[in-house]
């Protein structure tokens, strides 16, 4: 059963960043994003299973995200 107070719209723009609780399954965190492409066609987000302070700058570049 979903908790109705827990539920929050989301507006998901181009560029977004979704950070999910750190031990999210990674099929729940596949499903969320096929649910983004489903709720908001062409859109392009990340989603994020842990804390997103904790990923350093040679991982954020591996994964295409270029800090300035």
């Amino acid at each position: 059963m979903i908790d109705i107070d827990h539920v929050r719209k989301l507006n998901p723009a181009h560029g977004d960043v979704f950070q999910l609780p750190a031990g999210t399954m990674p099929e729940v965190a596949r499903a969320f994003a096929e649910a983004l492409a489903v709720a908001t066609p062409g859109i392009k987000a990340i989603v994020f299973i842990g804390e997103i302070r904790h990923v350093d700058k040679a991982a954020m570049n591996a994964a295409g995200w270029y800090r300035a």
